[in-house]
């Protein structure tokens, strides 16, 4: 065998050992990715968009205003309440979110594990389960 032969042969083999690698890596690949934040919350307020108007303002309560360090601090409770809002805004757009009790309809996004009672004065209309609520204000 010439030296060419040999080296066609290297390339040959280098790049069969390549591609069998990149198949093995694709192929586990959905079993180890993890869904990113945008997606996973667009997934769990799939089923509240159904229930809020086409468009629109409501109230939006997370967990109370955290205490502690301050929103500069990237492990910061307020800066994980800031950013489950800013997701929930986001997945639940066009219909704006904010923050208050002011609306006839209120999104709650709470930690499934601590969900609280109702506001004073609404009543839940559903729990659409992992913390997602809609509350509506009760009739006077």
């Amino acid at each position: 065998m010439t030296r060419s032969g040999v080296a066609l042969l290297l390339i040959l083999l280098y790049a069969g050992v390549s591609t069998a690698r990149w198949v093995r890596r694709a192929a586990a690949w959905p079993a180890s990715s993890r869904q990113d934040e945008i997606t996973a919350y667009e997934s769990r307020f799939k089923l509240l968009r159904t229930a809020l108007p086409a468009r629109g303002t409501v109230g939006y309560l997370g967990h109370p205003e955290p205490t502690g360090p301050t929103p500069n601090d990237s492990n910061s409770a307020a800066l994980l309440h800031f950013r489950r809002y800013l997701l929930a805004q986001y997945s639940l757009a066009p219909v704006l979110l904010i923050e208050s009790t002011d609306h006839e309809l209120i999104v709650g996004n709470f930690y499934p594990e601590s969900l609280p009672p109702a506001p004073q004065g609404f009543r839940l209309v559903r729990d659409f389960g992992d913390g997602v609520l809609l509350f509506r204000r009760a009739p006077s």
